[in-house]
């Protein structure tokens, strides 16, 4: 059942094969076994039984046991030239029934069939790189785009504002995604937290309005991050400390991000960095899962910086 497309293209080689008459018709100068076979090989139960090399490679073959108990195996076997060493098999698979010829044609069959697969695997494998490097070349003529003067250039191209930075300082978002030097990421977890925020924040409707129609102008220098999946959730911390939930989820983000663009051993160091709305000069102030949250972005190699001050130091290095 496993093999059902290969028992499907059987089928159609079978159809294609001329039959008994049609190969006694056909003129070739055939030996007298190799006609005798031909005369009843669409009888029932042909009589006519010729040891094929295919016979004596699969002798012990347990599914080929009932088969050969037809042949004399210690017979010796005519000499047969190329063209009648195959016209056995001719006119025996219009039965599907006889189950010993079916095998050796499996076996060619299947080695056939792998072969296209593995073309078919490498058409396909070969169609994914293509891909992968279509979206690289992308990448890099959008980071090519980005303008960034010498003084600028270690400053991360990628930036993701969390909810914070969105509702406190639009207007220094909305000057850094006009700028044509950064690309800003929104994650999902951003715009859930604005969704939430929404009824009693009027930054938090301010930025959703402004998203929305970002993302529908296709800017590019601004974009919205889809989820990165249910394996990064804390459902606990959740509960308990939502800020520093939401910057575990923002650093998946960013994780997912680099990983994307990064190939082989790049060092990804200092190409995104998360612009917050929380003031970070004393990291001893916030909680402690916001503390191990801190900790957690310096060791991934992503920056988090306020929004003010990476805005200040980008205008003082322009």
């Amino acid at each position: 059942q496993s093999s059902q497309s290969l028992w499907n293209r059987l089928s159609v080689l079978l159809n294609l094969l001329p039959s008994a008459a049609d190969l006694q018709e056909s003129g070739l100068a055939l030996g007298n076994e190799v006609k005798d076979m031909l005369s009843d090989s669409e009888l029932p139960d042909p009589s006519t039984n010729l040891l094929l090399p295919e016979d004596v490679a699969l002798r012990n073959l347990p599914p080929l046991k009932t088969a050969h108990k037809r042949f004399n195996f210690e017979q010796d076997r005519p000499i047969f030239s190329t063209v009648e060493e195959m016209f056995p098999f001719q006119p025996v698979l219009c039965f599907v029934c006889y189950c010993q010829l079916m095998c050796f044609l499996l076996i060619d069959l299947e080695v056939c069939f792998c072969g296209q697969a593995a073309e078919e695997a490498r058409r396909n494998r070969l169609m994914r790189d293509m891909a992968q490097l279509r979206l690289q070349l992308e990448v890099s003529q959008l980071e090519g785009s980005l303008q960034q003067p010498k003084a600028q250039s270690a400053m991360s191209p990628y930036l993701v504002p969390d909810t914070q930075a969105l509702c406190q300082h639009l207007a220094v978002v909305k000057q850094l995604a006009a700028s044509g030097r950064f690309i800003i990421i929104i994650p999902r977890t951003v715009i859930d937290g604005l969704d939430f925020l929404k009824k009693e924040n009027a930054g938090a409707r301010d930025s959703i309005r402004y998203l929305e129609a970002e993302f529908k102008k296709g800017n590019r220098y601004i974009r919205c991050q889809k989820d990165v999946g249910k394996s990064f959730e804390r459902h606990k911390l959740k509960r308990q400390d939502l800020d520093a939930w939401n910057l575990y989820k923002i650093l998946d983000s960013c994780k997912q991000l680099t990983v994307s663009q990064a190939s082989g051993e790049d060092d990804t160091t200092g190409m995104v960095t998360i612009i917050t709305g929380f003031q970070l000069e004393d990291p001893s102030a916030f909680s402690v899962p916001m503390q191990s949250a801190l900790q957690a972005a310096a060791g991934a190699s992503v920056e988090i910086k306020n929004v003010l001050e990476f805005y200040k130091q980008w205008k003082e290095m322009g």
